[in-house]
This record gives C-alpha cells, sequence and structure tokens, in this order.
C-alpha cells in the first residue's frame, strides 16, 4: 500500500503490528512515549540501565591481585564495561535517527538548529558541572591523580578520544567524544541526503570502516587507545542509524517480523557469545566490536517491538527506568566514586561497590531532578514544533 498524505505516513509511523504466519494479527505496538520526556521509547530507559550497569560493574571489578585468575575477572569486567557503552552507541543511534525521520515526516523538513539546541542542553550543562568539579578539586589538592596537560580541554571540547594526556577522571569522556562527533555529522547528513541516500551512505561508511580498521590497526599508530577513536567506531552508530531508516521505509513490517522472531533473536545471542568469547581469547578486535555494533540494534528493536514479552516488561520495570533516566548522571559521576578502584580482591570489590553505590545514585538523581530534566523540558519547550490538529492527533496505524 502506498502512502501518499502527510498524516498517512504519520499514523504509518506511529506505532505497528506484526503477522504471524499463521496471517492472524499480533497485538498492535504503540510507539508513543509513556514518559515525562515525549522523545522516549519504550523500553530504552531499560536498556540504559544495563549499559550502565556494565560500566560500574566493569571499574568496580578492576582487581589490584596480580595473580592469574584475579586478571581473568579483571579482564571480563572490561569486556563488560566495553559492552555497556556500544549499548549506548546502540541506543543513541537509533534513537536519535528515529527522532529526526519523525520529524522529517511531520514537518517535511529536519530542524537542525532545533536538533542541537536539544543536544547542547542535554549533553553540556552536566558534563561541565563534571569538568567545573573536577577543575576545583585538582586545584585544592584533593584528586588522587593530578590532572594531565590539556585534559579538561580535551573534554569540554569533545577530542579527548585523540588527546593523549588523560588522568582518570577524564578518561571516560572518550565515548562522549565519539557521540559528539555523531551528532555533528549524523543529521545534517541525514537532512541533506534524505532517508533513501543517506542509508546509501551509512553501507558504504560501513563497508568502509570494515576496510578501514584493520588496516589502521596493523599500519597506523596514534597515542590513544585504537578502539576509543571515532574513526574506527563509527559502525557502531551507523549499524542503528540505518536500521532506523529501514524501519521507517516501505519494509518495516517484513523486516519486524523477522527482528521480533524467536530464531532471530536466538541466532543473535549465540553471535554475541561467540563474539565475546573470541575476544575474551584474545582475539583480533575487529570482529570484537563488530558483532556489538551490528546486533545490538536489531535486539534493541526485537525487544521494543514486543511489549508482551518478559523481557520488555523488565526493562519497564520502575527501578530499571529510573537507573536508565539518570545514566547520564552516573556515567559522569561514578568516574569520581571510582578513582580508587583497584581493590586487592574480589570480595574486597563487592563490598567497596555497595557504599558507592549509596552516593553515587542519589548524586546522580539529584542531578537528574535539579538540573538535567528541567533543561530537557526547556529545550523541549523551546523547540518543540507547532503542528497542526491532525498531525498531532495521529497516533496509530495497523500495519495489515
Amino acid at each position: 500500500m502506498r502512502l501518499r498524505s502527510p498524516i498517512q505516513r504519520n499514523l504509518f509511523h506511529v506505532s505497528f503490528s506484526v503477522r504471524e504466519n499463521s496471517g492472524r494479527l499480533k497485538q498492535p505496538i504503540s510507539m508513543a512515549p509513556k514518559h515525562d520526556d515525549p522523545k522516549r521509547l519504550p523500553a530504552l530507559d531499560g536498556f540504559r540501565a544495563l549499559a550502565i550497569i556494565a560500566v560500574i560493574l566493569s571499574h568496580g571489578f578492576l582487581l589490584a591481585d596480580t595473580s592469574r585468575s584475579a586478571r581473568a575477572i579483571s579482564y571480563t569486567a572490561s569486556y563488560l564495561g566495553a559492552q555497556g557503552v556500544a549499548l549506548f552507541f546502540a541506543i543513541s543511534g537509533f534513537l536519535i535517527t528515529t527522532l529526526l525521520l519523525r520529524e522529517r515526516e511531520k514537518l517535511d523538513r529536519i530542524n537542525l538548529r532545533a536538533f542541537y539546541i536539544r543536544r547542547a542542553l542535554r549533553i553540556l550543562p552536566a558534563a561541565y558541572v563534571f569538568l567545573t568539579t573536577i577543575a576545583i578539586l585538582h586545584a585544592s589538592g584533593h584528586l588522587r591523580q593530578p590532572l594531565q596537560r590539556g585534559e579538561l580541554t580535551s573534554a569540554a571540547l569533545f577530542f579527548n578520544n585523540y588527546w593523549p594526556f588523560r588522568s582518570w577522571y577524564t578518561a571516560h569522556f572518550w565515548s562522549l567524544s565519539m557521540e559528539e562527533h555523531f551528532y555533528l555529522l549524523w543529521p545534517p547528513l541525514l537532512a541533506r541526503l534524505g532517508p533513501r541516500r543517506a542509508l546509501i551512505a551509512s553501507a558504504f561508511g560501513i563497508a568502509g570502516e570494515l576496510i578501514w580498521r584493520p588496516w589502521s590497526l596493523a599500519h597506523l599508530y596514534l597515542p590513544v587507545p585504537a578502539l576509543q577513536r571515532t574513526d574506527l567506531r563509527a559502525d557502531a552508530f551507523l549499524f542503528a542509524g540505518a536500521l532506523a531508516i529501514v524501519l521507517h521505509g516501505p519494509h518495516r513490517c517484513r523486516v519486524l517480523e523477522l527482528l521480533t522472531s524467536t530464531g532471530f533473536r536466538a541466532a543473535a545471542l549465540l553471535a554475541l557469545a561467540i563474539s565475546g568469547a573470541w575476544s575474551l581469547a584474545g582475539s583480533a578486535p575487529v570482529t570484537g566490536t563488530l558483532a556489538p555494533a551490528a546486533l545490538f540494534p536489531a535486539l534493541l528493536i526485537s525487544v521494543i517491538h514486543r511489549p508482551g514479552s518478559r523481557i520488555y516488561r523488565f526493562l519497564e520495570s520502575p527501578p530499571l527506568c529510573w537507573m536508565g533516566r539518570i545514566s547520564y548522571g552516573l556515567y559522569l559521576w561514578q568516574q569520581i566514586a571510582f578513582a580508587d578502584h583497584a581493590s586487592p580482591t574480589v570480595g574486597g570489590a563487592a563490598l567497596a561497590l555497595l557504599p558507592r553505590l549509596a552516593i553515587l545514585v542519589p548524586f546522580a538523581s539529584a542531578s537528574y531532578l535539579l538540573l538535567e530534566r528541567p533543561l530537557i523540558r526547556l529545550s523541549h519547550r523551546k523547540t518543540q514544533p507547532r503542528m497542526n490538529a491532525d498531525k498531532r492527533r495521529s497516533n496509530a496505524f495497523i500495519c495489515g
């Protein structure tokens, strides 16, 4: 069926259901936001919670013990944290592209100015409060490690992942820098090219990444961790963005039928398990980053669009939703909480984790309630486009 009018296109992309093999329709799946923030999609907060939990555990279980078992635990913890960051990338790539495409469907254009205002108010104030705090603690001599030359500037201007002089306190800004690079490059490309040509461009970008990453790892040395460079991890966002574009196209229902099938979930989880085992065994990092980049976005979709599943209900549980909402603050401030991160034993690490969380979670909650959420609401009020009544009332369409 060809959808010609803007109202039909909007209806088509707001909600849907998937045909079972028998031809009957499953329960319609609404894509209407459920939270205070109208830009949120169901279950994504739960995924954010899983991602930040992985990061926190990775920092909490880096052990000072040099025994073989302790090194194995530390290495596994580091791998778990890397997967948490990869999940954050998948969420960002999918969510940002989906929101931009929805805006394009409603307004026939993408308002880049409004997008960057929203992103600036969401990212910069909390980040700069953190960096200001670090600068004050450094000046007063309360940091366990001295700050390195230029690291505050590299974090504030988001080129930290290419800056070689970093202490523990700003080391996590590598991933924030990478996300900012995505925000700077992808939305203008999508606005300029349109969905179809942007999808083609993303396919070429992914193919180029698969060639550039192994070559660069073998022949190019920069004094920064290689897999923290944007040019070596762009596919983490491109796979998610490409999938979001496909889900706004004519093959949406077929793709959803595939992604929400039990067979696909099982195959994807098996592939991730094999990739993880290979990475933990010390394989080339090319495959270790490729599998999460390609499969995390698909698994996100497979859960988001099956609201009756147990994993969906688990991710929508209040504790996980709240942890997902405060995940940005948790990610920023956990770097201070785990500055003395090397515990001698697993038991010591587990015991130290609880009091740190007892301080970190309330602190991040206060950051969200007092700083982040008011600015999120302000950004939406300042940039929310005015829709006509018909477009605002468009909230459901069932593929059939």
